[in-house]
């Protein structure tokens, strides 16, 4: 039975998306975006050492409003990347590895919940204020929104951000995909991101630029087990 151009050529093209060339791209664009998105939403963060009258002063005058919406509408393209990420490396993942799995899936969800929720906590408002022309966002209620943002990144997000490392280090480690330097990386990452409680912006660095290694990773080293003959990280 002979097979149509057409459907072969779109057979290409779902290879190469769900192929270890599109966990690198996706990775790499996540890192970008997701730092683009935090680095932009950080200039229209008020500073908690800001009296109330500056801050008013700032949402009046609309002080950083724009690089705030701007790294708010980019949160949603970097959620994605980050899905298409875990996506093409779920699918790498040797079907006997269903612990593993389930770690690396349900946290790598609850992240991208914890930081599409901090954005919107943070850029929601001043979203909302934008398209109605109106003004009644209070100083205290704009501090007292951008501390459960910096909660959410700084406290819960990371803790989660720990279970994607140790389970994606885990399986690659055990299978031997991930090089022993990235595996001693992966784990000081972890351990930093579990015992740190403080403010430290650097810090939310890290896990975005340990997605954006590891795709060219696994592009370098196609040995993990196929979950099904037609899948595997030797598939283009």
């Amino acid at each position: 039975m002979s097979t149509s151009p057409g459907s072969s050529h779109l057979a290409r093209w779902r290879a190469r998306l769900v192929s270890v060339e599109a966990a690198a791209l996706s990775g790499v664009l996540f890192a970008v975006l997701y730092l683009g998105s935090l680095l932009l939403g950080r200039e229209g963060v008020a500073g908690f050492d800001e009296d109330p009258s500056q801050v008013a002063d700032r949402i009046a005058a609309g002080e950083g409003r724009d690089e705030l919406l701007t790294g708010y509408v980019l949160a949603p393209f970097a959620a994605i990347a980050f899905v298409w990420f875990v996506a093409v490396v779920r699918r790498r993942i040797p079907a006997d590895e269903r612990f593993v799995t389930t770690v690396f899936i349900g946290g790598s969800t609850i992240f991208v919940a914890l930081y599409l929720t901090a954005m919107s906590v943070v850029a929601g408002p001043h979203y909302v204020e934008s398209q109605q022309d109106v003004s009644f966002l209070e100083p205290q209620t704009l501090l007292s929104l951008q501390a459960v943002t910096y909660g959410l990144l700084f406290v819960v997000a990371p803790r989660i951000q720990v279970l994607v490392i140790l389970a994606a280090t885990a399986t690659g480690r055990r299978h031997g995909v991930i090089p022993g330097w990235l595996v001693v990386v992966s784990y000081l990452i972890a351990g930093i991101q579990l015992i740190n409680f403080t403010l430290f912006e650097p810090l939310l660095f890290l896990f975005p630029l340990w997605v954006a290694t590891v795709g060219p990773v696994l592009v370098r080293h196609r040995r993990l087990e196929p979950r099904s003959p037609a899948v595997g990280l030797d598939a283009t």
